[in-house]
This record gives C-alpha cells, sequence and structure tokens, in this order.
C-alpha cells in the first residue's frame, strides 16, 4: 500500500498536467486508464496459472466495476478536471472516513477509540499539509468537480467495504482484468464519442510520456499492488494509507521546486503516519489484549 500510494500521489500531479496542458478532456483521461489497463491485465493474465471465476461472483465483480472503478475513478479524473488540485487532494481525506462508517455497518468491524483517533490524525496531518503547501492559492474553483470527487470517495470507500469477500478471492490479475473489462464496456459509449474529436498527431512526447505513466505505473500495476493488499489487509487499514497521497505529492512539489519548506510540513507528516500506525497496529493491539490467537 505504501508503494501504491506513492504511485497515486504522483499521478495527481500528471494527470491535472494532462488535463491542463496536454490537450486532453477528462472523459478522454478515463478512456485512456481504464480501457488501457484492462488490455494490460488481459495481456498479464495471459503469462499466470488461470483461475476461474465463479457465475455467482461474476455478478459481484460487475457491482465492483461500477463503484471501484466506474465511480471512483472516473469521477475523480473528471472532477479533477472541474477543481483545483487543492480541493481535489483536500477531498481525497475523506475516503477513510466514509470507509471506517461503511465498514461498520456493513462488515460490523469494531470502530475502537485507537482506530478512529488514527483516522483523525491522519485527516488533520493531510489538511495541514495542503494547506501549507498551498497556502496563497487563489485558482478558481467550480462545485461540480469537488461535487464529483467526494462521490468518487464514497463509491471507493463502498467498493473496498461491501465487496472485500469476493477481492480477497481472486488473484490480483483475475480480479483486475474482469473489474477492468466490465469498467471499460460502461464508459465507452459515453468516451467514444470524446476519443473520436482528439487530435493524436498533436500530442506532445510529454503527454504521451504522461499517459503511459497513468495508465502503466499508476493503474495497472497499483492495482496490482492495492488488491494484492486488499486480500491482507482490513478495508479501513487500506483506506487510511490514503492519507500518504498528499505527503507524496508535497515531497514531489518541494523536489521540483514547486513549494516551499515549512514547518507545518514536519508536523503534518508526523500526523499522517501516526495516524497510519495506529490504525494498521489497531488489530495487533487488540489481539494482545484479548488474548485471541
Amino acid at each position: 500500500m505504501l508503494l501504491a500510494m506513492v504511485l497515486f500521489g504522483l499521478m495527481a500531479t500528471f494527470s491535472k498536467d494532462v488535463l491542463t496542458n496536454g490537450s486532453i478532456t477528462g472523459p478522454q483521461l478515463v478512456a485512456f486508464r481504464i480501457c488501457g489497463a484492462a488490455l494490460l491485465f488481459w495481456v498479464g493474465s495471459l503469462v499466470v496459472p488461470q483461475q476461474h471465476v465463479e457465475r455467482h461472483d461474476m455478478v459481484k465483480i460487475v457491482g465492483a466495476s461500477i463503484f471501484g472503478f466506474v465511480m471512483a475513478q472516473g469521477g475523480y479524473i473528471v472532477g479533477l478536471g472541474f477543481t483545483s488540485p487543492i480541493n481535489a487532494t483536500i477531498e481525497l481525506t475523506t475516503m477513510p472516513i466514509f470507509t471506517l462508517i461503511l465498514s461498520a455497518i456493513i462488515l460490523h468491524e469494531r470502530i475502537t477509540p485507537r482506530r478512529a483517533l488514527g483516522i483523525l490524525l491522519g485527516f488533520a496531518g493531510a489538511v495541514l499539509l495542503i494547506t501549507c503547501t498551498t497556502a496563497g492559492d487563489s485558482r478558481s474553483i467550480d462545485f461540480r468537480g469537488d461535487l464529483l470527487i467526494l462521490a468518487s470517495q464514497v463509491g471507493y470507500a463502498f467498493y473496498l467495504t461491501y465487496y472485500s469477500g469476493v477481492i480477497r478471492k481472486y488473484d490480483a490479475f483475475t480480479f483486475n482484468k474482469w473489474t477492468f473489462t466490465f469498467a471499460s464496456l460502461f464508459i465507452l459509449p459515453f468516451t467514444l464519442p470524446h476519443l473520436s474529436r482528439l487530435d493524436w498527431t498533436g500530442l506532445s512526447a510529454k503527454t504521451v510520456a504522461e499517459l503511459v505513466y497513468i495508465v502503466a505505473a499508476a493503474t495497472f500495476f497499483t492495482f496490482l499492488l492495492v488488491v494484492f493488499a486488499q486480500r491482507r489487509l482490513m478495508p479501513t487499514t487500506v483506506s487510511v494509507y490514503n492519507y500518504l497521497q498528499p505527503f507524496v505529492a508535497t515531497v514531489a512539489s518541494l523536489m521540483m521546486g514547486l513549494a516551499t519548506l515549512q514547518w507545518g510540513h514536519a508536523v503534518a507528516a508526523a500526523l499522517v503516519f501516526t495516524g497510519v500506525w495506529l490504525v494498521t497496529n489497531s488489530r495487533r493491539h487488540e489481539t494482545n489484549h484479548t488474548g485471541d490467537p
């Protein structure tokens, strides 16, 4: 999850640059990302052991593709085109909170004080980190983008919790191959008209390189890592790693000279990592106190 969040955190910068300077629209980028990843997973599945998917699980995988990919990934990219990266990054930090609530309702996962404190500390650190990095940013925002990104976080939280059983049942290649395939079938009727208007010859080398990163590194490879982690971690634990994305984005901005290091960065980083540590170690802490194996 740590490596996945590093790749995800860098994707936000590249995606916004593609949408702003690369002559690519939100629907076009959604099509590139989801359909491109589906193709890569099909190719990759040819060199790994095949796993049969039971018919009743295929229905669940269709639902997972709608909430986890069409709604979550598509909504985020389209929303990013309407709002600022600042707002988008802040709104990403709401996903662990939605996951915590849905895990309690759907999976009856106990919300312990330790876990709740970790979620809140991570949220506070993420917001402080973004505030320190982007102080004085006056770019206009569009409320439609904010709503889309918030809806995408609810969708992904529901995906993590309600479909956790089928995620754990199948290997990463099998699960991703089918979810991305169904997601592609859902989005193509809406994105094909946009793709037909794309000036392919006008794409710069930089834009093409960013698209390759978004599809290959930040989608194909990252979702292999995420599904691998989802089979071994509780949904709340997976979701709290989302707080690392603003940290990665901030470090990248500092290294590229796009932001100035402030004392708040150190405090925010401490809050984020403390929050992640509390949540990821909460199950072990509870086991040690209850005597359960």
